[in-house]
């Protein structure tokens, strides 16, 4: 039993977890509790609530991928963890997005200039995560399994 690859695919399926949680936070609350009135206020608190743990999920997934090594010799796990983490990266992408462009609908306010440039700065990572779940997939074309 090898415990690198192990840990490396638990630390996988937990990062992926934590963005795809994070994910269906942020659309039942931007669902439920965003109104017109308090847009701003309520980005801002959904924002500063599920980035870190976005982003930090990203870099766990990455880390996971790192850790379990053998990029060229796995096919099968690189593809999955290649889909793995552009799955995470689009969701992020569209999630941080949907709220940035929900900020500029309602007008970005002086006080909400830090609020949409840390929207930007994550909908922007998730945009770089899908490009490093492309650079990664493997291109030995094999089709058998592990």
């Amino acid at each position: 039993m090898n415990w690198r690859r192990i840990i490396g695919a638990a630390l996988m399926t937990l990062g992926a977890a934590v963005v795809i949680a994070m994910a269906a936070l942020l659309s039942v609350v931007i669902g439920n509790y965003v109104e017109w009135d308090n847009a701003a206020d309520a980005l801002s608190t959904v924002a500063t609530v599920t980035i870190l743990p976005m982003i930090g999920g990203a870099i766990v997934l990455l880390a996971g991928r790192l850790l379990y090594g053998e990029w060229q010799e796995r096919a099968p796990i690189v593809n999955a963890s290649a889909l793995a983490i552009q799955v995470a990266g689009f969701l992020i992408s569209v999630s941080l997005g949907s709220m940035l462009l929900f900020l500029v609908a309602t007008g970005i306010k002086p006080d909400d200039q830090s609020t949409a440039a840390a929207l930007g700065i994550g909908t922007t990572a998730g945009l770089a995560m899908i490009f490093v779940g492309f650079r990664i997939k493997s291109g030995s074309g094999r089709s058998y399994l592990d």
